[in-house]
């Protein structure tokens, strides 16, 4: 369901972001830096159906981010409770229950190319998940989690 592609070592951020959009020619997808390759899976690829009550191995770089009045309000990088709680809140309508999860809050620079840079959210999940809703989770599993930086490698949801 996923390719994988070498990169070169110092390619990140918006580089990385424009690569990937270059080498998809306008096709949706996610991606994700996985540090030596990228993981790209198009959205309209065909994820494997699981059923109720499989039990995988996760991980997910996700913004962890509210909207309050159309402003993103980011949680504190040591707020791990919180991160997990949003998660947790979440995962139901993802199709999915955590059964444990470990938390790293990150944030993420990016760097436009007319040199404008920012940062969002990329808070690191990884754990152990249940499927609730096989249909739900096959659409997250294209779809993402998040709403935010998913053109800058965050929410595809990897399972083992």
């Amino acid at each position: 369901m996923d390719i994988l592609i070498d990169k070169p070592a110092k390619v990140r951020g918006y580089a990385l972001h424009r690569l990937v959009a270059q080498y998809l020619q306008g096709r949706p997808a996610l991606w994700a830096d996985e540090g030596q390759q990228v993981r790209i899976r198009l959205k309209d690829a065909a994820p494997p159906e699981y059923e109720v009550g499989k039990v995988l191995g996760f991980t997910v770089r996700a913004c962890v981010s509210y909207s309050t009045k159309n402003h993103h309000r980011y949680l504190p990088l040591d707020d791990w409770r919180g991160r997990r709680h949003w998660l947790e809140s979440k995962a139901g309508g993802w199709g999915f229950e955590v059964l444990g999860v470990h938390v790293r809050g990150a944030m993420s620079l990016i760097e436009a190319h007319d040199g404008r840079r920012f940062t969002v959210d990329a808070t690191e999940f990884t754990g152990i998940l249940r499927v609730t809703d096989p249909v739900a989770f096959s659409s997250c599993l294209v779809t993402g989690i998040g709403k935010v930086g998913r053109a800058f490698g965050l929410g595809l949801l990897i399972v083992q």
